[in-house]
């Protein structure tokens, strides 16, 4: 079981306070370094599309002999956010550690947060691969809005515009900003599908571009509906993905005030 106690105690101070990796490991009920270094590479990714230095935070290091990381709070905390919840002391120290980071910014952390900023910034990928893609077919910068336009319509059964007031946002911020993790990573599915059609097929000009756009964004549709029976566009909205990632790089700034502080004797 995850003691908070004992984790907190098996904390070192070298200018900061950290947690060396493999001793966390263990505290999270894991016995193979292979498999938990999988969880930390996730935790830094994180780390990448908060705009955070992963150097920071995951500070390499050696530790008996083989290399491994200085952990800082924040680090734990996204680590076990990673983690496999099924391990009962992963379960708890995502509790515990989600509990200290609302504890000093006093807000309540949206446990799917962490996912959503991770798929929003494949779904970013996948739009610069197909820009990429669809310049190399002939498609004029101009023309790319009618091309985004058609995989949408494909997908939601409506203009973009449209999609924006039946969903009730202003179109001021992109609408993947508000998205679930189920509806962006559909349509980073929808994204990436596009752009490898086109090459595979030899597409060019905007005509056959956004008819294959379309084309791929109704078997997304269809695929959904068979799989869950909601449409995508009425899966629900969440929170601003901004207001999220300023919400969790706050926490990362107070743990950083928190463990700045000489480590208290036990």
């Amino acid at each position: 079981m995850f003691d908070l106690q004992q984790f907190e105690g098996e904390s070192q101070q070298n200018g900061i306070r950290y947690w060396i990796a493999h001793d966390f490991m263990s505290r999270l009920g894991y016995e193979s370094w292979q498999s938990f270094k999988t969880v930390i590479q996730r935790a830094m990714g994180n780390c990448l599309a908060l705009g955070i230095d992963t150097d920071e935070v995951f500070i390499p290091c050696e530790h008996q002999g083989v290399r491994s990381y200085k952990l800082t709070r924040f680090a734990c905390f996204l680590t076990a956010m990673q983690a496999d919840g099924k391990k009962p002391e992963v379960a708890q120290a995502q509790i515990a550690l989600a509990a200290i980071a609302e504890a000093l910014i006093e807000e309540k952390l949206n446990e799917t947060g962490l996912v959503r900023i991770k798929e929003r910034g494949k779904l970013t990928q996948a739009e610069k691969f197909l820009s990429g893609v669809a310049h190399e077919a002939g498609i004029q910068s101009h023309h790319f809005g009618i091309f985004k336009d058609s995989g949408i319509r494909g997908m939601y059964n409506m203009s973009l515009q449209e999609l924006n007031a039946y969903k009730g946002v202003d179109g001021k911020k992109p609408l993947y900003d508000f998205m679930g993790i189920t509806e962006m990573a559909a349509n980073t599915f929808r994204v990436t599908q596009t752009a490898e059609r086109m090459r595979n097929q030899g597409v060019t000009g905007l005509n056959a571009s956004a008819t294959t756009a379309k084309e791929v964004g109704q078997e997304v549709r269809d695929v959904m509906l068979k799989s869950s029976g909601t449409a995508p566009e009425d899966l629900p909205l969440e929170g601003d993905i901004a207001s999220v990632k300023k919400q969790i790089k706050a926490a990362n700034r107070h743990m950083k005030k928190l463990d700045g502080a000489k480590k208290p004797k036990p």
